[in-house]
């Protein structure tokens, strides 16, 4: 039975260097799930090839870019909105990190991860959920406060109820429920209510906690009571890197 291209994951590849680039061809090509459509070595090609091809996934290399990744992200954005970007990186930076996924990327996935760790990620990213592994994740959440020397991470028993911000009830379940990485969709059909009044919440939500996106979300969740069951367990995050 032929794999009709349609229902597949479609894959662009923007890889510096050639030995990557032929195994992730030969993964790609081996998987009943992803089509790789285009793959480069070039960054002035990725903007052709993308608005060419209009790929479900860019698979980015951050060191293609040098260090205007954060332009190229947005830029590969405007061309391709319909297109989410997994970074494919090298470093192990804080701020790196914080930048590349401030930037609108949908994951992070470094390169010394396995290849069954990357399809997962590539799945997951294409079902709507962002990705970051625990490492990740735990160098975004302490980036947090290391930005602001002031500030200290204070045990959950010695916070009092006024550095907790107000959320109604439907916030709450709402938040919740974003702190396991569910989409907008998801939520609404889990709570019966339409996509546009979870968006609205979501708003609401970053809002009276200080943030500007989903990840953030559960990053700083840790800091509040009625989020401690639901933080960092999202199946964005992987629990086997």
């Amino acid at each position: 039975m032929i794999e009709h291209p349609d229902s597949r994951i479609r894959v662009l590849v923007a890889e510096s260097f050639e030995l990557v680039r032929l195994g992730l061809r030969s993964l790609f090509e081996n998987h009943a799930n992803i089509n790789l459509v285009a793959e480069t070595h070039k960054i002035q090609d990725l903007f052709n090839l993308a608005e060419q091809h209009k790929p479900d996934i860019i698979l980015m290399d951050l060191l293609l870019s040098g260090n205007d990744y954060v332009e190229h992200v947005a830029q590969l954005l405007r061309t391709c909105p319909q297109s989410k970007i997994l970074a494919f990186s090298n470093y192990n930076n804080e701020q790196t990190h914080l930048r590349t996924f401030r930037s609108g990327v949908a994951g992070v996935i470094r390169k010394s991860h396995s290849t069954d760790l990357l399809i997962k990620a590539i799945i997951a990213i294409h079902k709507g959920h962002l990705w970051f592994d625990r490492n990740i994740t735990k160098l975004l959440w302490q980036a947090q406060f290391d930005s602001d020397p002031a500030a200290e991470i204070k045990p959950q028993t010695d916070a009092s109820t006024s550095q907790q911000p107000r959320l109604s009830d439907s916030e709450r379940h709402v938040a919740h429920l974003a702190c396991k990485g569910l989409s907008a969709k998801e939520i609404g059909a889990q709570l019966s209510v339409t996509e546009k009044t979870v968006r609205n919440q979501l708003s609401s939500i970053y809002r009276k906690t200080g943030v500007k996106k989903q990840i953030e979300l559960c990053l700083k969740a840790p800091l509040y009571d009625y989020f401690k069951e639901s933080c960092l367990i999202g199946t964005f995050i992987p629990k086997d890197s």
